[in-house]
Order: structure tokens, then sequence, then C-alpha cells
């Protein structure tokens, strides 16, 4: 039997881009690929999207995603449905609940972490 994880793979095609020089204070919700260039501040939600948080960005917020990618730094609890990926120079300081979490050599996590049961 396969596991489910092995056939979900994260949306990859960029609808959404938060760049430089733009900072948000509340709640963004949204679908596909939302990449965070800037300050977002608040609540960012998504059922199946990938939240994507680039080496500038600094997200302060309550994260619910399908998938999370840290390149920046993150404060907050991350709740994700299928996977968070922590990359090397990635920042994050707050809880993760995920079934399947990836913290690569160089990056920082500071919090605790829940291994949930993966939503189909």
């Amino acid at each position: 039997m396969k596991s489910s994880t092995l056939q979900l793979t994260a949306p990859t095609e960029l609808r959404t881009r938060l760049s430089k020089g733009i900072e948000i204070n509340g709640e963004v919700r949204f679908t596909e690929v939302l990449r965070v260039d800037s300050k977002v501040t608040g609540k960012l939600i998504s059922e199946t999207g990938c939240l994507v948080v680039s080496e500038t960005g600094m997200v302060e917020a309550e994260i619910h995603a399908g998938f999370v990618e840290v390149y920046g730094t993150i404060k907050g609890t991350i709740t994700a449905r299928h996977k968070v990926e922590i990359r090397s120079g990635g920042s994050v300081h707050g809880d993760i609940f995920t079934p399947i979490l990836n913290i690569e050599h160089g990056a920082k996590f500071d919090g605790k972490c829940r291994m949930i049961e993966e939503n189909k």
C-alpha cells in the first residue's frame, strides 16, 4: 500500500507574491502558491495551498496550509496538512503540527513539533 504523501505534491504554480516593501497586518487567505518576500503579521490560511517564505520574508502569524516551505523567518504556530520544510538559513520560532517535517542542516527551529495524522 502506497502512502498518500508519496502521491501528493505541493502546488508549484506561483499565483501570488507579496514582494519586498509590502507590509500586511491581518488575515490572508490563498489557494495554490503564496510567496512571501515581505512582512506579514496575523493569519495565513489555505486548505491545500503552499506557503513559501523567502529569504527576505518575515512572517509573524498563525499559519494553516497544505504545505509550508521556509527560507526566511516564521514566528508563530504552523499547522500544515501535508508537510513543513525548513530550508538551510530558514528559521521557525513556534510550534509545528504536521505529518512530515524536514529540517535541513543550517536551519533553525525553536519550538515543539507534533506529528499529526495527514488529512486526506
